[in-house]
């Protein structure tokens, strides 16, 4: 995306349909619109304990659990009495739960609405559903690679390469057969309804500049190079410059990075509050995923899910200075993590680079650098403020404030010599 100029897409939609229209279940393939989450809403359904529902483990497909029928039909009776659409389905067991999208109609009011179903007794709650962003600029281009540099990154993988580390994705396609991530993704998901799951750019460097293989014959090499990859697709390439999630297409991936045990979770992507993946987000942090969020410096706290207790906040070096982004309120410049963003050699769908710059890519060197401090003391889930180190001063290294990694493995690997001075870090303070 264009440098900080990426605007932030908040799609509320719900309405209150105009007469008695009858509940319609439409595929994707049916109505190309069904896909639009413009006219989309999100319905949750109770779901019983789990020791009333045999089967919970969720084997198989989704339509052949026990009690998934009785839901739909609830479902269905829903979407008819607010002159809905029933679209998709997803089962939520970790929050109790069956979550129904829904299309609306175009003309439909959309706080009425979900005004009025709130107040819906068959409903657990219902949301509209939101759109995300990824955070990126590709307007820069610097043959090298800061992480080299400014963290001593040949010096990190002395003691760690984050092996053993489940690190899930969360993201547009990821080009899995590109020549440096070639064997590196472990699993692939795609959970974007009625799209096809293809390689797209920010997924891809994403997955680079987290777990780029470390050998001779790639181009460029990942933060946590041994780090096992699971490539979740949430997001889609809506243009070449903007990629978009919505609420249903995260909260899928998320629960599959739950039940899957991820240890470390990057979402490199902000938007609005979003309370169904609030919740998940709290499940995530409870079963001891680090979360990693990127900030949108222009939006309250730094915008959602950045701006949630448990995520750690991340923004590039850069923005704190730039002409084009606002300055960090001073509650989030507290609280937020910085690191090198600007001018990222990333892997680009096609056996193709490319050299990248903002938050998003930030995001995905502290999600690579928190794998690295996981191999060494799993226990760690850098959510302590005692865990990061950051420089006091402008040095070599890096700006004042931005993370100093060599210092911070060093408190997970005692044994690690940095070249860097210690006298210019102290610990962070959010």
């Amino acid at each position: 995306m264009k440098a900080g100029v990426a605007k932030l897409l908040i799609v509320l939609l719900l309405g209150i349909g105009s007469g008695a229209a009858k509940a319609q279940v439409a595929t994707p393939a049916a109505d190309a619109s069904a896909s639009d989450p413009s006219h989309q809403v999100l319905v949750m359904l109770h779901l019983p304990a789990p020791h009333f529902r045999p089967g919970a483990g969720y084997g198989g497909t989704y339509a052949d659990r026990p009690g998934q029928g009785a839901r739909h039909r609830n479902a269905e009776e829903l979407a008819h009495d607010y002159g809905l659409t029933l679209i998709s389905d997803w089962p939520m067991p970790d929050l109790g739960v069956d979550c129904y999208v829904m299309r609306v109609p175009a003309e439909a009011s959309v706080a009425e609405l979900v005004q009025r179903m709130s107040q819906d007794k068959r409903a657990e709650w219902v949301q509209a559903m939101n759109v995300f962003h990824a955070l990126a600029r590709t307007d820069s281009l610097q043959a090298l690679q800061p992480s080299v540099r400014l963290w001593h990154l040949d010096e990190l993988h002395k003691v760690s390469t984050g092996r053993g580390v489940n690190v899930a994705i969360v993201d547009s396609g990821v080009d899995v057969a590109h020549p440096d991530l070639a064997g590196r993704v472990a699993v692939t998901r795609n959970f974007v309804d009625a799209r096809s799951n293809v390689a797209e750019s920010h997924g891809t460097a994403i997955a680079s500049i987290i777990g780029a293989r470390a050998d001779d014959g790639a181009r460029i090499v990942g933060i946590a190079p041994q780090a096992t990859l699971m490539a979740l697709r949430a997001c889609w390439e809506a243009t070449p410059e903007q990629t978009l999630c919505s609420s249903f297409t995260l909260a899928k991936a998320l629960q599959f990075a739950i039940q899957n045990d991820a240890d470390v979770i990057n979402l490199s992507l902000a938007g609005p509050e979003d309370k169904l993946l609030a919740r998940l987000l709290d499940v995530a942090v409870e079963h001891d995923s680090t979360i990693v969020g990127a900030v949108d410096a222009r939006l309250p706290g730094g915008g959602f899910p950045a701006s949630h207790a448990g995520v750690l906040a991340v923004s590039d070096n850069a923005s704190r200075q730039s002409s084009e982004t606002p300055r960090f309120e001073p509650a989030l410049l507290q609280r937020v993590l910085l690191a090198p963003g600007a001018d990222v050699p990333s892997a680009a769908p096609g056996a193709q680079w490319n050299f990248v710059t903002g938050a998003s890519f930030a995001a995905a060197q502290v999600a690579g650098l928190v794998a690295l401090v996981r191999e060494l003391v799993p226990s760690m889930s850098m959510r302590q403020s005692a865990a990061w180190t950051r420089l006091t001063k402008d040095s070599s290294d890096g700006p004042a404030g931005a993370i100093d990694a060599c210092a911070t493995l060093q408190r997970a690997a005692p044994a690690l010599r940095c070249t860097r001075t210690t006298d210019q870090t102290a610990h962070a303070s959010w």
